[in-house]
């Protein structure tokens, strides 16, 4: 059948027909990719933490250990055989207490010795001052006599002093906090016995950096200090009073010493020798917000969350810091900081919040 011109296509429309045909083709794949990609578009995983609100310290922390204030460690002042030592580790003794005793035999025999021959020199010296102030004797006799009672007097003294130092006294009421010594062994004077501590006198000292000095001498009497007792756990946490000091850096360590007491009813449970760590209050600021130092993904670029949950970044100078926490402006107490994955995303990307303060 053949076409008449006047059923004949136009060219011309069939290339309208072509060309609105591929515009219908390509507007349809360009909405399917658009709708693939948000599909497919990578959610970036991410734990998000909100700023804290309190105080903030500043602190220096320096490790230490408690001692006491009074610490003595009991030695006889003569030589002989332990006979006695009736005191263990933990036992608490009273002030002239008798904790020790050496053997007293030989020095009871010198001591009745001495006393004889004390005793002797005594009445012969009364005899001969009676005949001087008579003018009986020269005064070379008289001499002769006092001297020889002096003698006597003094070995006698020393004699009874021996004695009574074979019996070894608590020179104050204490804890024995280690015993040295051992019933039955041959000791001389020196020989360690016991060493004594008053537990209701218990200190901290501490050497501080040479660069605090100055800060330390100006703010002595009010600074906060504490101590917390890692073997006490959460009820090893005590408050010091200041006790003094050092007026001088030593050159060996550059750095000085401060000494504190540690207040009598606060220190229950604590041990002489006990690890702690000394905390300085160096300065506080209350009522602000604040951040970890985790959120911080390099230099001072910080990562928060938008309304519509993508990543946004700024940056901050902290002004006020510890080595745990910022002081972050009040303005920004809303937002929703990225603590964790911040390192891994870009401006504007979807987020995948797994936990933290994700509303």
């Amino acid at each position: 059948m053949r076409l008449t011109e006047k059923n004949k296509i136009s060219p011309v429309k069939i290339i309208i027909f072509a060309v609105l045909a591929l515009l219908t083709v390509i507007i349809f794949l360009s909405i399917a990719g658009k709708e693939t990609a948000i599909e497919d578009e990578f959610m970036a995983p991410v734990i998000t933490v909100r700023p804290a609100f309190g105080s903030l310290e500043k602190t220096l922390r320096i490790s230490g250990q408690v001692e006491t204030g009074r610490l003595i460690t009991l030695v006889p002042r003569v030589n002989g055989t332990l006979i006695m030592l009736n005191v263990k580790a933990g036992d608490e003794v009273k002030e002239n207490q008798i904790i020790a005793q050496v053997d007293s035999a030989p020095y009871e025999l010198t001591f009745l010795q001495a006393q004889s021959g004390f005793i002797t020199a005594r009445s012969t010296y009364e005899r001969i001052r009676q005949i001087y102030e008579g003018q009986g004797i020269s005064r070379q006799s008289y001499e002769e006599a006092r001297m020889s009672f002096e003698i006597a007097r003094a070995q006698f003294e020393l004699a009874q002093l021996n004695l009574d130092y074979t019996k070894i006294r608590a020179p104050m009421t204490a804890s024995v906090l280690m015993r040295h010594g051992t019933e039955g062994s041959l000791v001389s004077a020196g020989t360690p016995l016991v060493t004594l501590g008053d537990l209701n006198d218990l200190r901290i000292k501490a050497a501080i950096p040479e660069i605090h000095y100055r800060f330390f001498t100006e703010n002595w009497e009010t600074m906060p200090v504490r101590i917390h007792v890692p073997a006490l756990g959460d009820e090893g946490t005590f408050t010091l009073k200041p006790l003094s000091l050092a007026p001088y850096v030593s050159p060996e360590n550059r750095s000085f010493m401060v000494e504190y007491k540690i207040p009598q009813g606060a220190a229950y449970g604590l041990r002489p020798g006990m690890f702690v760590n000394v905390i300085f209050t160096l300065d506080e600021r209350n009522e602000v917000y604040f951040l970890p130092f985790r959120v911080m993904a390099s230099g001072n670029k910080l990562w928060y969350v938008t309304e519509e949950k993508k990543a946004q970044d700024m940056n901050l100078t902290p002004e006020f810091f510890n080595s745990d926490f910022f002081q972050i402006p009040s303005e920004l107490r809303d937002r929703i900081f990225i603590m964790e994955g911040q390192h891994f995303i870009s401006a504007g990307q979807r987020l995948n919040i797994l936990s933290g303060a994700s509303e």
